[in-house]
Parts: C-alpha cells; sequence; structure tokens
C-alpha cells in the first residue's frame, strides 16, 4: 500500500477517535503546508523572472561560425545575479508557424553553456545544429531557446 494512503488512514482513524486533539493538530499541518507551498510558487516565480532576464539571439550562420557547428547563439544576462550551467532545447519553426521541428527522435537536443554569465555580460557561441524533419532546410527556419534552466548566485 502506498505511504500516502496508509497515512491518511492512520490520520483518519486518529481523528475519529480523539477529535480533540486531532483537529487542532490538522489545522496546523494544514497552515504549515499551505505556508510551505506558497513559499515554493514564490521561489519558482522568482526563478522564472530570472530566466527571463535572459535575452537569447539563435541564427543560423554557417559562415561565421566553424565547419558542422553553423548555430550561432548570442545570449546576454540582464539580470543582476550571476548565470551559470545555462542550458535550453531548441525549438525550429518555419516563418509563421508554431510546431517544433527538431526531431524529437534526436538525443541532442538540450544545449549547455559551460561558463559563468556575469550580469550584463553577454556570450557568443557556435553549436551544430540537431536532426531536423524530413523536408526542411535550416536556413529557412527561425530558431528560439525553449525550456531554459539556469543556476543563479548572488555575489
Amino acid at each position: 500500500m502506498p505511504y500516502g494512503i496508509a497515512l491518511f488512514l492512520i490520520w483518519l482513524v486518529l481523528l475519529l477517535r480523539f477529535p480533540r486533539v486531532m483537529l487542532p493538530v490538522s489545522g496546523i499541518v494544514a497552515a504549515l503546508g499551505l505556508l510551505l507551498a506558497a513559499v515554493m510558487g514564490v521561489l519558482q516565480w522568482q526563478q522564472g523572472q530570472r530566466i527571463e532576464k535572459l535575452a537569447f539571439e539563435l541564427q543560423y550562420q554557417p559562415e561565421s561560425c566553424p565547419f558542422g557547428q553553423p548555430l550561432f547563439v548570442s545570449i546576454r544576462n540582464h539580470g543582476e545575479r550571476t548565470a551559470r550551467n545555462i542550458s535550453w532545447q531548441l525549438w525550429a519553426s518555419q516563418s509563421g508557424y508554431n510546431s517544433n521541428l527538431v526531431d524529437v527522435a534526436s538525443n541532442d537536443q538540450r544545449f549547455n553553456l559551460g561558463i559563468e554569465l556575469q550580469p550584463g555580460a553577454d556570450t557568443q557561441a557556435c553549436y551544430s545544429l540537431p536532426r531536423l524533419r524530413r523536408g526542411y532546410r535550416e536556413s529557412e527556419l527561425e530558431y528560439r531557446a525553449d525550456a531554459v534552466r539556469a543556476d543563479f548566485i548572488k555575489e
């Protein structure tokens, strides 16, 4: 039996057997649970705000990148904290459409930036493109970063 169900049944038996003690205890536990959920919500909101301050510019530029790495990526940190362990998934689509044309069977969908990005700093790098769906040319697509993750450190 899963632990959650067992815990619920134990709580229910104790509530029915000792209502004077269990009602205040249940109220305190519920208040602590709500407080924990509120704190987690605020922390996730703050992380989302920090990630939104990372500006990505992705372009297909085989002439300005090394052979085999035609995707030019520029990242700028507009936030107040240093960003590190920046990673994202590539989203490739035709102009005016919102379908991701990156082949879902491709294993190299997650891109990583191995350096720390100071507040106000920017960096450029070239990456290889993952496999795209058949029938599309890399040069005709628009690229963007999706599912961005980063750790932020206060200095």
